[in-house]
């Protein structure tokens, strides 16, 4: 079962992620490069937002490939991915396009929904497994 699960991960999660790993790397560069020139909230919200979403997929790259981390490490950077992921969700579908839009199709389902649930299902069993070790 964890085979299959850990599977499921690389391809529902970790791969949609690496695309958004690629795009948060862009966000960052843009949002310290420009953070003179755009007003200092929206900057600092998109670094933090970018950094969150490294952390992620660290977070997911240590679930599906064996990257070695403690294992409160991964639980705080799946959540700080979520909350990331969740942001940019949410930036997407509120502003109408005025920064990016996202779309109802296939592609948003598999780029922003699946690693969600999958790093909803991690966390809790993250959750499950460090009150397990106390």
């Amino acid at each position: 079962m964890r085979n299959l699960l850990i599977g499921l991960t690389t391809i529902l999660a970790w791969v949609p992620s690496t695309l958004l790993m690629i795009l948060a790397l862009f966000a960052l560069v843009g949002a310290v490069g420009n953070i003179f020139d755009l007003p200092i909230v929206f900057s600092l919200k998109w670094i933090v937002t970018s950094v969150f979403g490294i952390f992620g997929y660290i977070a997911l790259t240590s679930v599906s490939w064996g990257l070695k981390l403690k294992l409160k490490t991964r639980l705080v950077f799946l959540i700080l991915g979520l909350l990331a992921l969740v942001f940019a969700y949410w930036s997407g579908v509120n502003f109408g396009g005025e920064i990016f839009e996202i779309g109802s199709g296939w592609f948003e389902f598999y780029l922003f929904i699946c690693p969600a649930i999958f790093l909803i299902i991690h966390i809790v069993l993250h959750l499950f497994w460090v009150r397990k070790a106390m």
